[in-house]
Parts: C-alpha cells; structure tokens; sequence
C-alpha cells in the first residue's frame, strides 16, 4: 500500500509528495519507471517545462521519472534519497530518516543526500524549491 500523496506543498509554494502515514528509515517510499530520451533531445527539452522535472542518468540518456518521481521537492536536508535502477530502469526512493504523517518528502536533487553543491543559476540558493 502506498503511503503517499500529491498535494500542495505547505513548505514551498507548488505541489509536493506528502507522506500520509508514518514511513520509517529505510523503507522503500515508491519505485517509479522511468522514461528515457537520448542527450541528442536534450536541447528540445530545455525549451519546456519538463526541463525542470529530469534527472541525469548516464553519458547517453536523461530521463523523466514517472509515478510521483518527478515531483519530489529538493532540500539539503532531505528525509528521503533516490537510487537508480539501471537494470530495471527504475528509480527507487527510500526513507533516509523517519518521516511523520503529514511531513514532505524531500531529496536532495545532487544524489547524495550531504551534497551542499549548489543546483545552477536556473535554481533558488535557499535550502527548499520555491517554484
């Protein structure tokens, strides 16, 4: 049973994933298949919204996570993490810590949740998304 909800975010202004019961460390939260498209399209996409929804995936491909994947909201301190599967070409995210019933759920768009390495110009300075 998923344990997860799109709603308005009530720490960002958009939308955010909600947990709607407690997810304890180290559960997996969602697996999500994801849609990859060639570097050769990259170009195209930047001129869309979807730009601000990709992950980076290998030297060939980027990719849009469906589910909720693309919906996470970043936070430098963030209560969740994906993994990449590429056998299955899936992205997995996990509880990093205990997360409430209510909370967001947060990653840390660098990969690696302790990564402070800022996100680009196109993205705020702040600890959380504001879109």
């Amino acid at each position: 049973m998923q344990k997860i909800i799109v709603q308005q975010s009530k720490v960002i202004n958009g939308q955010g994933v909600i947990a709607t019961d407690q997810i304890k460390k180290g559960e997996t939260i969602e697996i999500v298949p994801l849609l990859l498209m060639p570097i050769a399209e990259f170009e195209l996409i930047k001129k869309t919204k979807l730009y601000f929804y990709f992950f980076e995936y290998s030297n060939s491909h980027f990719a849009i996570a469906l589910g909720y994947g693309s919906l996470y909201n970043h936070s430098y301190s963030p209560n969740a993490r994906y993994l990449y599967s590429y056998k299955n070409k899936q992205l997995i995210i996990k509880a990093i810590k205990d997360i409430k019933s209510g909370d967001e759920i947060f990653f840390n768009y660098n990969y690696y949740p302790n990564d402070k390495t800022p996100l680009g110009d196109w993205f705020p300075k702040d600890d959380k998304v504001v879109w």
